[in-house]
Parts: C-alpha cells; structure tokens; sequence
C-alpha cells in the first residue's frame, strides 16, 4: 500500500511539473493577441497629445510595416519593423531614419507597443505567484533592443489571457507604465483583446484599439525600406 501510494503521488509530482511551464503560458498568450501568421490590422492610437490611425501589416512575429492614415498631416510617416530593427520614414526629409522600439510614438505609446509584441523567445520566464484565477510572471529580456528590458505580467488562469502588464526598468523594479488588455472579442478567428490601455507613473493614459484585423498574404518585396517608403 506504502509503494503505491509512493508511486502515485511520484506520477502526480511529475504530471503537476510538466504542467507547469510558464514559457509556454507567455506562448499561448501570444497568440492571442499577436499569432504568428500574416495580418491586416487597422488601428486607432488616442494619446492625450492626439489621435492616429494606421494600416499595420504583419508577418509573422518578426516582421511589421506600419502605414499612417490619420491625420492627414502625419500621411506619409511610415514605419517598419524587420526583427528588432525599426525604421521610420520622414517625409519632410525624404528619407528613413532607424529608431529605437523603446522610443515613444505618441502619448505614452512606444513604437514597439504597435510593431514588435512578442513575449516568447524574447524573454526568460519566471512564475511568481498563482492565486488560483491569475498566475504573475516575469519577463526578464534576453536580446538587446527589446521595448521593455521586464516586464511583471498576468494571465488568466486556465486559458493564459494577458489580464494586465507592468513595464519595469532596466533594474526589473521600477514600474515605468502599467498596461491592461481589455475588451475581449471574436475577432480574425479567435477571442482577443481588441484595446490596450496604457498608463504612465503620471496617471496619464493612451488607447491602443484594434478596429478591425484579417489574414493577409504579402510577396517577398513587402517587407522592405523601399516599400515603406512608397506606401500612402
């Protein structure tokens, strides 16, 4: 009776490990809000500063070409993104520029908040804490150029939903923005959040909201500065 009472709680010790992967928690809640296909995303920022819209095309979780709409004075101002790689274009001085992801769009907006979102592989991932309805993580980045170097992230247990999001410093304690993954919809195939929330130490606030998203196929040439460039 000892043995097999050894034996299962042995079997049910190594079931509860394998279960407990929080890489793959960060995976699942990728896809969720950024799968790893190709998409067509039309976006609204609105940032205390002003509004904007933009087309934003993605392949994948690596590549992003990112097309202003409105205002109409921003027309022309485009964005790429090839790995950790981001380009802006500037009309007024006809050429690209290379900026950083962590550099701010608007608002309190980074531009890694609307090119590069990926959780998996981008960081290393640590459990912090379970309360049976959340589980916290933390995000530790291990590339260099990366929008946040940590990130204290919660998920929704059960079906790893991103809940909400603190965005830490380079010491991994100061808390810079805290972000919040809201109004859940059926949208390109899937329940995802549709707005994120982002807010500043000051209490300020700006909206990320997806307006309308579907697959998309894209030739090789899509993805390049040339093309941003060109693209109204």
């Amino acid at each position: 009776m000892k043995t097999l009472l050894a034996l299962c709680t042995f079997v049910f010790a190594v079931y509860a490990v394998a279960e407990e992967n929080p890489a793959e928690w960060v995976k699942k809640a990728d896809n969720i809000r950024n799968p790893a296909e190709s998409y067509e995303m039309k976006i609204r920022v609105e940032t205390p500063e002003n509004n904007s819209v933009f087309q934003v095309f993605l392949q994948g979780q690596d590549k992003t070409l990112i097309v202003t709409k409105e205002p109409a004075r921003d027309k022309g101002r485009n964005m790429l993104m090839l790995d950790r790689d981001f380009h802006a274009y500037v009309p007024n001085l006809k050429r690209s520029m290379r900026l950083s992801l962590a550099q701010k769009l608007s608002g309190q907006v980074s531009n890694g908040d609307i090119s590069r979102t990926r959780w998996y592989g981008d960081y290393d991932v640590t459990k912090e804490a379970d309360n049976g309805k959340e589980v916290q993580l933390l995000l530790k980045g291990n590339k260099d150029n990366l929008t946040y170097a940590w990130i204290r992230l919660w998920l929704k247990k059960g079906n790893f939903e991103p809940l909400r999001a603190e965005y830490l410093g380079l010491n991994g304690k100061t808390v810079l923005k805290r972000a919040f993954f809201e109004d859940y919809k059926s949208i390109a195939g899937a329940t995802r959040p549709t707005t994120l929330k982002i807010e500043d130490t000051n209490k300020q606030v700006s909206f990320v909201r997806i307006l309308a998203m579907g697959k998309k196929t894209f030739g090789e040439s899509f993805f390049t500065v040339r093309n941003m460039e060109s693209m109204k």
